[in-house]
């Protein structure tokens, strides 16, 4: 290898550099190969050293090997003059594939494949300005540049490693290339799609006839050199790929590290594969054997049936077998795992027994590359370490993991350490001693730093996590992966127990104050508290104390922006902020106004503190030592809910008992600070009680906003429908019920005045004491009920009835006292001769101290003439009705025509008011 040392900027430079080609064979290519030890370097490029050709359209096609990104990694720059050094560009970045034509930028996302060989092709139409990336021969994007006349002059300077500040120079170790290059070609003309996957599958080769690889001369400076490859080698697109970790392993450890470092235990699928696999390994074969034969694992078994080899963890068939050592597995069902010999049988299989006494070095393969990511607070921006890795080759005698830039982390046998050193800054050093022999550093361990970084001290201490888990998902501290979904969710999903651990969901900024309410989001001047109450229950309404109790779930919401929220979930029961969390946060208080006693918001036992999730989660920072799902507290929101049981007092009006409705006020106030800070802002009133209680019905609950006072204050409104069916079973139906049997009293013998008044006067009497026990039970009030007017009326008409009786009674009395004063007064002997004949045919024995009126009167009066035309004529029973019947008639029709006139104004007035109150 020849390097040769130049002088550029501020680096070194040789004035005299190397364009020696190694001699090719027909099945071989030269290679450029720029930084192999992984350093950043600004000395290091290729030069063309012959005339670059000018270019309208164009295809330029090449492969590369890439060993490690830059910040920039640019693989080739175009500069025709000191102002026009972006000509053409290339940068393989982490991040995309970008192209620079006259400073001109197509950007994409595509990331360039690390240590392996990669077929790039970027077409551009001069006419249109169109442009196409393919990548192994498959277009992977396209667009356009403005359109220009331009052409691509010739005779600049092409640098192959670095880009160009200058016209030739300007160099940065940042913007420079990590890898090797090959078949660098420019085409006059736009290829086609066919043309250019022939040449990525090798299937095809042709010189491009702008610039040829074969026949440029290149100057090469710095850490380059000229290295020969098999075209098969650089053709083939094989991924697969296997690490050989030579620790010894119990199956269930094996298992475990290869699904840690992304792959599973290796099964070769050919003869060239197992024989590698021998080849790699049979130099640890010693150790890994523990004086036996078998030494290495192979990750399939036959447990379920014999003979029929499956991988684990998938059960899939494996594809292929290599030879047994004797005629095949011989353990019958006893042995079913697999290993590889070595000694007697080199490379051969045999059967043995799944038991974690045996252990053995393990391979691990991998369909593709596994990126393994380190983070930790060591991460922070500017870190001299990198943040992505993967599986490379052996350094003291374990495999290194290699960073994508500038970072390696090899074992280092002196120390008895895994040390992680930045290539780009050498001072930069972090070690991790194992506790134990054959550990590895993957999952959450802790770090000693022997330099300053990101403000740790040298000789601190960091826990870094490093691990293959990716975007939405938890590393486990063994190095396990899980869903990040998985994380704290009240279930065990990491054997450790980890993704149960330190669950807090908030993440407080430096300097948070308590005291201080969160300010009021962009565009708002206050603060808004959403207030929700749900009504659980009214356990207690007592009309004659004008009170009632609610039980009830008071829910205030609100964003605190200072705040971040970490892994919150959908179901927000899991997003409850610990006891240490919520008396770290500020949270708004309430006071309830009107009711009894002074009761104010409460974080006691049984109140919740919960994020609510809203808006997109962010990954957290690689500086955090733990994955994360960041959702910022201008999106999302915290709630705080309490159970509450609450006396108040409330206005009965009960003007319309039993037919009437209480509108009740249940007073929130919002006290943290004033209106003009924060506003209580109504979010809902729910009541998920039974709406039929004892004596009322639980009507409509609304909530509005209150403009009055200093503080922000809500008022809740429930609506107490009384029930009233019991009230017409027991006052009204009763009540009516009397007044009939007083009015049917109009319908007794008219001569039987006893019965009529006694009936009436017991109506009267019963229907007082319903009145006395009804009043009673009523909250004493200055001003008459609907029902104190019912039983008021009721009395009036019943004792209406019994003035009536009484009026006819008289009436037929001073009727017969007439009657008899006439026709009894006289003592003429005629008058005594005639009462004789009288007392002859009545047949009636009186008693001899009676004098003939009075026995005349009474016969008259009790009806016992049998043939009063024996009788004089002043005896005889007048022709015309007794003055009581008109009286009574008129009654039977004067207290149905008042009841009625009655009850339609009464009845009226109660049903638009119960209508009323349903609208």
């Amino acid at each position: 290898m020849l390097t040769i040392g130049i002088t550029l900027g501020q680096e070194s430079q040789s004035s005299q550099p190397d364009s020696t080609l190694p001699p090719i064979g027909p099945l071989e290519v030269r290679t450029i190969l720029l930084q192999e030890d992984g350093v950043p370097t600004a000395s290091s490029f290729a030069r063309l050293n012959t005339s670059f050709p000018e270019l309208f359209s164009f295809t330029v096609c090449y492969r590369i090997y890439l060993l490690r990104f830059r910040e920039e990694s640019t693989l080739m720059s175009y500069a025709v003059s000191e102002n026009k050094d972006n000509e053409l560009r290339m940068d393989h970045r982490l991040t995309g594939y970008k192209v620079s034509l006259h400073s001109r930028w197509a950007k994409t996302v595509l990331e360039t494949p690390l240590n392996q060989w990669a077929h790039f092709c970027i077409s551009f139409h001069h006419p249109t300005g169109e442009w196409k990336i393919y990548l192994d021969g498959e277009m992977t994007d396209k667009g356009a540049f403005p359109m220009t006349s331009e052409s691509l002059v010739g005779s600049g300077a092409y640098i192959i490693g670095q880009e160009q500040d200058s016209f030739g120079g300007g160099f940065q170790r940042d913007q420079s290339f990590s890898g090797e290059i090959t078949q660098l070609n420019f085409w006059s003309r736009v290829l086609d799609e066919g043309t250019i996957r022939k040449f990525a599958s090798c299937a095809e080769e042709e010189a491009g006839d702008a610039l040829a690889w074969d026949s440029q001369v290149w100057d090469v400076y710095g850490k380059v050199r000229w290295m020969v490859r098999q075209k098969d080698d650089i053709c083939q697109q094989q991924k697969r790929s296997f690490t050989i970790f030579p620790d010894r392993f119990s199956l269930s450890e094996a298992l475990h590290l290869c699904q840690v470092v992304g792959g599973i235990i290796a099964v070769p699928q050919t003869d060239e594969e197992n024989a590698w696999l021998y080849n790699e390994s049979k130099i640890h074969d010693a150790y890994c054997s523990g004086g036996q034969s078998s030494y290495l694992w192979l990750g399939a078994n036959d447990e379920k049936v014999e003979r029929q080899w499956v991988y684990w963890g998938t059960g899939e068939p494996i594809p292929w077998e290599s030879k047994w050592r004797g005629d095949g597995p011989n353990g019958g069902t006893v042995e079913n795992c697999l290993v590889l010999l070595s000694g007697t049988f080199p490379g051969r299989w045999s059967d043995i027994a799944c038991l974690d006494t045996y252990s053995f070095c393990v391979p691990c393969e991998f369909e593709t590359r596994t990126s393994i990511y380190l983070k930790g607070p060591a991460m922070c921006e500017g870190s001299p370490f990198n943040l992505q890795y993967m599986l490379g080759d052996s350094v003291g005698g374990r495999p290194a993991l290699v960073g994508f830039l500038h970072t390696d982390i090899f074992w280092d046998q002196e120390r008895g350490s895994w040390v992680m050193r930045s290539l780009k800054d050498s001072d930069a050093v972090a070690t991790w001693t194992p506790i134990q022999e054959g550990m590895y550093p993957f999952g959450n361990q802790e770090w000693h730093l022997e330099t300053e970084v990101c403000g740790i001290p040298s000789g601190g201490t960091v826990n870094l996590t490093l691990s293959v888990c990716g975007a939405g998902m938890f590393t486990c501290n063994d190095g396990r992966c899980i869903s990040l979904k998985q994380r704290c969710d009240l279930r065990v999903d990491c054997a450790d127990q980890s993704d149960e651990s330190r669950c807090s969901i908030v993440d407080l900024p430096e300097g948070y104050h308590i005291a201080i309410p969160p300010p009021a989001a962009a565009g708002n001047q206050t603060l808004p508290i959403f207030f929700t109450v749900n009504i659980i229950a009214f356990p207690t309404i007592v009309t004659q104390d004008l009170t009632f109790v609610a039980s009830m779930q008071l829910k205030l919401r609100w964003q605190d922006t200072r705040l971040n929220f970490l892994n919150l979930h959908d179901d927000r029961t899991l997003n409850l902020l610990s006891e240490e969390a919520v008396a770290s946060v500020w949270t708004p208080r309430v006071f309830f106004r009107n009711a009894r006693g002074n009761i104010f918001t409460n974080l006691e036992r049984g109140s919740r503190v919960e994020g609510i999730r809203q808006g997109e989660a962010r990954p957290g920072p690689p500086s955090r030592p733990e994955e994360v799902n960041i959702y910022p507290g201008y999106e999302s929101s915290l709630e705080m809910s309490q159970l509450y049981s609450v006396t108040y007092s409330c206005d009965f009006e009960l003007l319309m008992f039993p037919f009437d409705a209480q509108l009740c006020r249940l007073h929130f106030e919002l006290v943290s600070a004033s209106s003009s800070y924060m506003t209580l802002i109504p979010s809902g009133a729910n009541y998920t009680g039974q709406n039929d209680l004892i004596e009322y019905t639980i009507g409509k609950v609304s909530i509005k906003m209150d403009e009055e006072g200093e503080f922000s204050s809500v008022s809740v409104y429930v609506r107490f429908q009384r029930r009233y069916v019991f009230y017409l079973l027991t006052l009204y139906i009763p009540s009516t019920l009397l007044i009939i049997i007083a009015y049917a009293t109009f319908f007794f013998n008219p001569q039987d005045f006893n019965s009529r008044i006694v009936v009436a006067l017991t109506s009267l009497l019963v229907l007082s004491s319903l009145y006395t026990q009804t009043s009673n039970s009523l909250p004493k009030t200055s001003y008459f009920k609907l029902v104190d007017i019912w039983l008021f009326f009721s009395i009036v008409m019943i004792f209406i009835v019994v003035l009536l009786q009484t009026l006819i009674d008289f009436s037929a009395t001073f009727t017969r006292k007439n009657f008899l004063r006439v026709c009894c007064t006289g003592s003429s002997e005629t008058d005594k001769s005639q009462n004789s004949a009288r007392n002859n045919i009545t047949k009636i024995v009186v008693s001899n101290n009676m004098s003939n009126d009075e026995q005349h009167s009474r016969a008259i009066s009790n009806g016992w003439i049998q043939d009063e035309s024996a009788l004089p004529l002043r005896y005889r029973t007048p022709n015309v009705y007794p003055v009581n019947i008109p009286l009574m008639i008129k009654s039977r029709f004067l207290i149905p025509f008042i009841f009625s006139v009655f009850n339609m104004a009464y009845w009226g007035s109660a049903l638009t008011y119960l209508h009323s109150i349903e609208d």
